[in-house]
């Protein structure tokens, strides 16, 4: 059981170092069991780009985005959008500055291709900070473990882009509805894996990967959820 007032609370600073710590050329994977923990790390990143004076380039998988901004209305969470840009793979819903839209093709090859242009044309060379939402609807989708290696290895040839620094948010509790689970392919991949849990009231983020566990000696944190709203 945890007990607020007996576990120590990160600090913004602390959420900001376990942002920074992916760095760009990394891939953060963020793989979210709880009620509110995918909105207010989405909330958390587009506010640390804000800070930052970094554009955020969102990839919104069937209206995954749309549906966290969604919540975010209800949550009276109000980031700064103006810098938000977004590329709609499928879906129908649209949130932000859309600025390119993709078909979905079931084929992962094509898929990727697609996107990796509309990202080209979006960004122009710039440096942004890149957000994948409802990533587990495409993994959903591969036939065989066969699309899944395309992703994967989509994802490590990724790897080092200095344009970029990438935030992947996976719901875990849909993935564990799969027959296989391809998240161990994609951990091996990401620079960096947090799993965030409900704990008593608060948000435990877990380390499942992480340069900070190297540095810092700490495999986990808690989150009072009122405190990130009220952070910014």
């Amino acid at each position: 059981m945890v007990e607020a007032e007996e576990t120590p609370l990160a600090a913004k600073e602390d959420v900001l170092s376990i942002l920074d710590s992916t760095g760009f050329g990394g891939i953060f994977l963020i793989e979210n069991y709880s009620s509110v923990g995918a909105e207010l790390m989405l909330y958390s990143i587009v506010n640390y780009a804000h800070e930052r004076g970094l554009p955020v380039l969102v990839e919104d998988i069937f209206d995954a985005f749309a549906g966290y901004v969604r919540h975010f209305e209800v949550m009276n969470l109000k980031p700064p959008m103006e810098h938000v840009k977004v590329i709609k793979i499928g879906g129908v819903d649209e949130v932000g500055n859309v600025v390119s839209r993709v078909n979905f093709e079931a084929d992962p090859t094509l898929y990727l291709q697609k996107k990796e242009m509309a990202i080209e044309r979006a960004m122009d060379g710039e440096r942004y900070v890149y957000v994948v939402t409802g990533f587990e609807r495409i993994l959903g989708f591969q036939r065989d473990v066969k699309g899944i290696y395309v992703i994967a290895s989509h994802l490590r040839e990724s790897l080092g882009n200095e344009c970029r620094t990438t935030f992947t948010i996976i719901e875990g509790n849909v993935i564990e509805s799969f027959q296989t689970s391809p998240l161990p392919l994609i951990e091996g991949v990401a620079t960096s894996v947090l799993e965030i849990h409900d704990a008593e009231g608060l948000l435990r983020l877990k380390f499942k990967k992480s340069i900070l566990t190297l540095l810092k000696g700490r495999d986990e944190v808690f989150l009072r959820p009122a405190d990130v709203v009220g952070w910014w």
